[in-house]
């Protein structure tokens, strides 16, 4: 939680954010981007290659000019990638607090700081979603699409992927410092009791009691 630390943001979900996302940005590039994408629901018009990340900030302050806002608008995390520049906003929960308004204020303050720039918005709201379809809101004279991810949805993928490397078995120093950094990830969702839950697929197999009506709600709700 460096980063949190450091500019005092110790409340809700800032040391949450922090945690989790200062360890996928030292991911490679690709990989990271994978993770991220793969997370969101409705997630098949995201790019698959967004180039390198150029740099990241957490927590800027921009213009507030146009939005609701009276001194500043402050996403949670914002990411220059090569090819488009992202935009996070982060709750502490799965279920609630993300709201429209806030989403078009970040907007429209990306676009006072960023006039000239020239690369497509991809704005990502995690946590907090009473669903988990995307929106497309309108923002000043054009429409913005909402991406939504949980951060469960978010452990999952990133347990999957770590899954997958552990299937590689030739030596390569690369591929086993990105498993140590996913598994550190892995601890900072479980620091914030953000905890993988596939385990109900075992349950099925035993034979445990548990409906399929449940079963199907979960499967809606976490995407599995």
């Amino acid at each position: 939680m460096l980063h949190s630390t450091y500019k005092n943001k110790n409340t809700y979900e800032d040391p949450k954010t922090s945690a989790v996302f200062e360890n996928l940005v030292l991911l490679p590039d690709n990989v990271f981007w994978h993770i991220l994408k793969t997370s969101c629901y409705d997630n098949a018009d995201l790019p698959n290659n967004l180039g390198q990340l150029l740099d990241y900030e957490f927590w800027p302050h921009w213009d507030p000019t146009g939005t609701t806002n009276s001194l500043l608008v402050e996403p949670d995390l914002f990411l220059q990638f090569e090819e488009a520049d992202v935009i996070i906003e982060a709750k502490y929960s799965d279920t609630v607090g993300q709201y429209e308004e806030q989403w078009r204020n970040e907007i429209i303050a990306y676009r006072n700081e960023y006039k000239k720039s020239k690369k497509n918005i991809i704005f990502i709201a995690i946590g907090g979603n009473s669903t988990i379809s995307s929106e497309k809101i309108l923002v000043q004279d054009s429409y913005q699409i909402i991406y939504k991810c949980t951060w469960h949805q978010l452990l999952i993928t990133t347990n999957k992927y770590l899954n997958q490397l552990e299937d590689i078995t030739f030596p390569d120093y690369i591929l086993s410092a990105t498993k140590r950094l996913l598994n550190h990830i892995i601890l900072a969702f479980n620091i914030n009791h953000v905890y993988n839950i596939e385990w109900f697929d075992t349950m099925v197999e035993n034979k445990l009691l548990i409906s399929q009506e449940s079963l199907n709600v979960l499967n809606n709700k976490f995407n599995w």
